[in-house]
């Protein structure tokens, strides 16, 4: 599957709810379009071990993933690692149901799905890590997230390429850290900015 080229070790119930959770992802993709991504071969490439691939750089035992969208990376990470809880946030209705739908089918008690804006959403609890798969540009994620990243989340956020100039709209006041990552599968580049207050 290409979990040891990512350094994971996961057991046989883990690597089962992976690929039961993209079989429930294209399942419903037929009816709610939740992922322009529709053939399993390129969602196990594109969606679980992109997702997997920040799991070394998880901190804390809550994580947010913001825009999480269809459960990308939060279910597979939240599958890698059931010690810490996952609040999946999503402004799409139909996206959080199948999250919910997902929950219960794979018994992912660790994943808590919250239909919300990220603008609306009460601050606390503070999650020690905050992720974001191909969002938004750094500096309105930054927007976006100020009011956790004051109080000492880190966001990590996962995207295609990071020019310069994205880099330099970030306020002066945030390090934005960037990693190149290795996705098993995956020919595309991959690119992942750790954003912290200074």
């Amino acid at each position: 599957m290409g979990l040891e080229s990512l350094g994971l070790a996961l057991s046989s119930d883990q690597r089962g709810r992976l690929l039961r959770y993209l079989a429930l992802l294209e399942r419903w993709n037929k009816t709610y379009n939740l992922t322009a991504v529709d053939k399993p071969a390129e969602m196990l490439a594109r969606h679980l071990l992109d997702s997997l691939s920040v799991d070394p750089f998880l901190q804390g035992e809550l994580v947010m993933d913001s825009g999480t969208g269809a459960g990308l990376p939060g279910v597979p990470l939240a599958i890698a690692r059931p010690q810490l809880v996952f609040r999946l946030v999503d402004s799409n209705g139909k996206k959080v149901r199948f999250l919910r739908q997902v929950r219960r089918e794979l018994g992912l008690a660790n994943i808590e799905p919250i239909h919300a804006r990220l603008e609306k959403l009460a601050v606390d609890p503070v999650p020690a890590t905050i992720t974001a798969r191909a969002l938004a540009p750094l500096v309105r994620l930054v927007e976006w997230h100020a009011a956790w990243l004051e109080r000492g989340s880190r966001l990590l956020a996962l995207k295609a390429r990071v020019e310069e100039n994205e880099i330099k709209a970030v306020p002066g006041a945030y390090n934005v850290e960037l990693i190149d990552l290795e996705v098993p599968g995956l020919d595309a580049r991959r690119c992942l900015a750790i954003i912290t207050r200074q």
